[in-house]
């Protein structure tokens, strides 16, 4: 079922599909053996690097983490972010430095037309998963160090693509840069020009102001998406025996927490938006009441 005002422009979904290029896998763990007190790096950021880099290394495999540390820089700065060409990091406060070691530890270099940070790839020509890439970036930020999530709508609706992957595999497909593998597992629950329709469209959250009623309107949007697929996804894994009924009714209330712990400054807005008329139908689709024979309605069309 086509989602309402998701717009996919078929020709640059061909293109971008022409574009997307699959990343070498990370075969082997990746140990860290540079001496952090060695770099040529000012010395208050060194016990921020150890940190990261005790925090991270059981549950990530980072590729070529020796060759990025060794040539990093960092720097203060009025905004803090990673130029990823010259492997520097400019920081506003020191605690930001987490989530741009994150992007500095998921970069990956193909080619001059082909360069990855996460799941966010991007060339001469194409540029894709950025939004999706900071929200995600953000999400681990926030797991791992306690720090405030600033891309709030990003990291809303990336955790809810986490909920069907799983925590692991998640994070497997970030730091392996494994882009396709993410359309590949949304097309498997919708169409694969609904799947590049979903992360473009994401993209656009960075022209809005993350109050903004166009920002909220977006985030509905996306929301209705995942719903449905969400619900394929359930519906495939209980027509193969995997979940009961009991497993759909609390996955579908973990996923349905998702929508209302949205973090709103405003409070009216936050008042309109749970008045919304996309608000009400993505929880009218996740009550339990319903799902079962919307489910039931799924399975038997398989």
């Amino acid at each position: 079922m086509a989602i309402k005002n998701l717009k996919i422009n078929k020709l640059k979904c061909i293109f971008l599909l022409k574009e997307i290029t699959i990343s070498p896998p990370i075969l082997n763990k990746q140990k860290i053996t540079t001496d952090i007190d060695e770099l040529n790096i000012g010395e208050e950021y060194k016990p921020y690097i150890k940190r990261f880099i005790n925090k991270t290394s059981i549950d990530f495999n980072f590729r070529y983490p020796n060759e990025k540390l060794e040539t990093l820089k960092i720097k203060k700065h009025s905004n803090s972010d990673y130029l990823i060409r010259k492997n520097k990091i400019r920081l506003k406060k020191k605690k930001d430095i987490y989530h741009e070691l994150f992007h500095v530890f998921t970069l990956y270099k193909m080619d001059s037309n082909h360069i990855f940070s996460g799941f966010n790839q991007y060339g001469l020509l194409y540029d894709i998963a950025n939004s999706f890439d900071e929200g995600y970036t953000d999400l681990l930020t926030n797991r791992y160090f306690d720090d405030e999530i600033l891309y709030m709508i990003e990291a809303n609706i990336v955790s809810k693509v986490e909920l069907m992957l799983g925590k692991e595999k998640m994070r497997n497909m970030y730091t392996s840069n494994d882009l396709i593998g993410l359309i590949e597992f949304l097309s498997k629950h919708s169409s694969k020009q609904e799947a590049i329709g979903f992360i473009t469209m994401m993209d656009k959250l960075d022209n809005y102001d993350y109050e903004s009623k166009e920002a909220i309107n977006l985030m509905n949007i996306l929301s209705n998406y995942l719903v449905n697929v969400y619900l394929n996804f359930l519906a495939e894994n209980y027509s193969l025996g995997i979940i009961d009924n009991a497993d759909v009714n609390n996955e579908l209330s973990k996923f349905k927490d998702k929508f209302v712990k949205y973090a709103f400054n405003d409070k009216e807005l936050k008042k309109e938006y749970l008045r919304s008329s996309d608000y009400l139908d993505i929880t009218s689709k996740l009550s339990n009441s319903n799902f079962r024979e919307e489910l039931r309605k799924k399975v038997l069309t398989k």
